[in-house]
């Protein structure tokens, strides 16, 4: 391998480690949204539909927390895959990676990535994934995140007790019961997002779009053999 080509090689890492860190800020920066929307929900619901619906609520605060992932990963696969378009753009023309030298740069890409929850991330993607390809459907790999129904069931319940309190402060029981409620969604955004409370190497969709745009990655760069 020459040293164009190891360059080469180097500029490809270079952006895969710049495009995880990337993902990273943009989901810290659009949490406090995602929670504010979650917030919203419970505030905005009724005593009634809060105790007799909870079902239709947990499926609600599911909907806002996957359209919001969606939302992520498809302005995390625009800005990906601009970087690498300008990537190979700048590569010296004369330079020419033989299949040997793309082998091992398209196998770095996800290998050196695949530590941790990204590596689990990874074998759940299918290996076909592109930039072309990747929308909203690949929340299908998402399948495991749905939110704990005893955890959000017991947070509605707690404002249906608060309806039998007394009338001095039932008002303030209520607002209890929706603060704590508002709370079990906000952790559970936390646990979905970032992965926060689970085990070791669970997936979570910070590491299911790092490793999306990874494969991406690969796949574009083999194409350019």
């Amino acid at each position: 391998m020459d040293f164009q080509a190891i360059a080469a090689q180097l500029e490809f890492l270079a952006w895969r480690d710049t495009q995880l860190a990337a993902i990273s800020s943009q989901l810290e920066e659009a949490l406090p949204a995602l929670l504010d929307e979650l917030a919203e929900q419970v505030e905005s619901a009724s005593v009634v539909n809060l105790v007799r619906s909870t079902i239709a609520l947990k499926s609600s605060a599911e909907a806002i927390i996957q359209r919001w992932g969606a939302d992520q990963l498809v302005k995390a696969l625009g800005r990906a895959e601009a970087d690498l378009d300008q990537t190979l753009l700048q590569l010296p023309g004369k330079v020419n990676l033989d299949n040997d030298v793309w082998e091992q740069v398209t196998k770095a890409l996800p290998a050196i990535a695949g530590v941790g929850l990204i590596g689990a991330s990874l074998a759940a993607i299918p290996t076909v994934i592109s930039f072309a390809t990747v929308s909203t459907s690949v929340l299908a790999f998402w399948g495991t995140s749905a939110i704990s129904w005893p955890l959000f069931a017991l947070g509605a319940a707690g404002i249906g007790v608060a309806t039998l309190t007394g009338s001095q402060s039932l008002k303030f029981a209520k607002d209890k019961a929706r603060q704590k409620l508002c709370l079990r969604l906000h952790r559970e955004a936390g646990r979905q997002v970032f992965g926060i409370g689970e085990k070791p190497g669970a997936r979570c969709m910070l590491s299911d779009i790092q490793a999306a745009i990874v494969q991406a990655g690969r796949n574009r760069i083999q194409g350019a053999i």
